[in-house]
């Protein structure tokens, strides 16, 4: 067995115990200082100094000299009450329904690990404990902060755990060659018209037809303009118009997402949701605002090298049969590791934390997963044996 899962399964009361803490302390955003204190003093015990780069954005280096490999974990949580009816469950309106209080946990078993064998590390490992990776911002203030320097890093990790699904069993990884988490971009558009009596149509300018032919254009794009090999998801969640079923409104509001996995495609995408929504408008007479928000993020691109390279580390550690490399992405949604990616070469791969076949049956985000913590002494082995091997061959 490998050293360092047979340490990591050594490890597993502690993970457990660190891993409630973090899951009953919640956080959302930024607002982690329960949690940034918490693993501040985790490390802290166990010999290494971390620093924050912006509010609750957590640094620290185990290793001198040499390349750096940055190791990314999350630990915010989701403005969900949690209804998972566990003993340590969050009771302050927030839940780890996204199990990044996975992700914290074995980047800090991962730690301890390298700490212990610092002297044998062919170079530097950089962990970071990021904040707000639900709101999409956090990955970028740290950039903004320095994440990439001092010392200067030449790739980065990370790992997202799944369950909820046939393949999810725990210990078990599946990862994609290039493309794998979607680029996120959120859209507002407007719609403004004449409002009136809903008896007189013909004496206003109804926004709410106009939204209603808009939403069905734009999905034309999908249809008819997109290339069946591309995946494109374009959705709307939210329409906001008028106070009475009798009155024609001024406006009409609506919002959704992009979901794409090139750069190339979201940038056309985004030029045709907006020439096809401003076109549409104006043939009913309408005006159109559209909108995209700041708050977006590209496409997670694994690095092509990289995930070759990894393979043998992390099938060292889950054992032959048990690591799937597939040529599809890994999910629609999306990720702001992306930002990081975009930056250094980068991968991401999606740990195992519980299959329905396990009686694991719900997936990520529903306010009641149960997660399996059998899955966390393989997560933290497969950082810390990618890491040492990985700075091996960089020598």
């Amino acid at each position: 067995m490998n050293q360092y899962l047979k340490t990591a399964q050594d490890m597993l009361p502690q993970m457990i115990e660190n891993r409630r803490a973090i899951h009953q302390m919640g956080g959302v955003g930024f607002d982690l200082r329960k949690s940034a204190d918490y693993i501040i003093s985790e490390l802290k015990k166990a010999g290494i100094e971390a620093r924050e780069i912006c509010p609750c954005g957590i640094v620290a280096t185990i290793g001198q000299g040499g390349k750096t490999l940055l190791l990314r974990a999350d630990y915010d949580a989701l403005p969900l009450e949690e209804i998972t009816g566990l003993p340590f469950a969050n009771t302050e309106g927030c839940c780890h329904a996204c199990g990044h209080d996975f992700h914290a946990t074995m980047l800090l078993a991962a730690a301890r690990m390298l700490k212990a064998r610092e002297s044998e590390l062919c170079g530097t490992v950089k962990l970071v404990f990021q904040p707000s990776e639900e709101t999409l911002e956090g990955s970028m203030v740290m950039l903004n902060a320095g994440l990439l320097e001092n010392p200067k890093v030449d790739a980065a990790f990370a790992m997202h755990v799944e369950a909820g699904a046939a393949h999810s069993a725990a210990g078990t990884v599946r990862y994609s060659r290039g493309a794998t988490y979607a680029a996120g971009d959120k859209v507002a558009i407007t719609v403004r018209g004449r409002g009136g009596h809903g008896a007189l149509p013909f004496k206003n300018i109804d926004p709410v037809t106009a939204a209603a032919q808009i939403i069905v254009a734009i999905q034309h794009i999908i249809a008819m303009e997109v290339p069946t090999s591309e995946r494109v998801t374009i959705t709307f969640g939210l329409i906001q118009g008028g106070t009475a079923d009798n009155v024609i409104p001024d406006e009409v509001c609506f919002k959704g997402t992009i979901r794409t996995f090139s750069n190339e495609m979201r940038e056309f995408v985004k030029n045709r949701v907006k020439e096809v929504a401003e076109l549409t408008g104006q043939s009913m007479r309408c005006t159109v605002d559209v909108a995209y928000s700041p708050v977006s993020v590209p496409p997670v691109i694994n690095n092509e090298q990289m995930v070759e390279q990894f393979f043998p580390f992390i099938e060292e550690i889950t054992g032959p049969g048990k690591t799937v490399l597939v040529n599809e992405p890994s999910s629609f949604g999306s990720e702001d590791f992306a930002h990081v990616t975009e930056r250094v070469p980068g991968l991401m791969i999606n740990l195992g934390a519980g299959a329905t076949g396990q009686g694991f049956d719900k997936a990520m985000h529903n306010p009641a997963v149960i997660l399996d913590e059998n899955a966390l002494p393989y997560g933290a082995a497969i950082l810390a044996n990618c890491a040492e091997n990985w700075l091996k061959e960089q020598k």
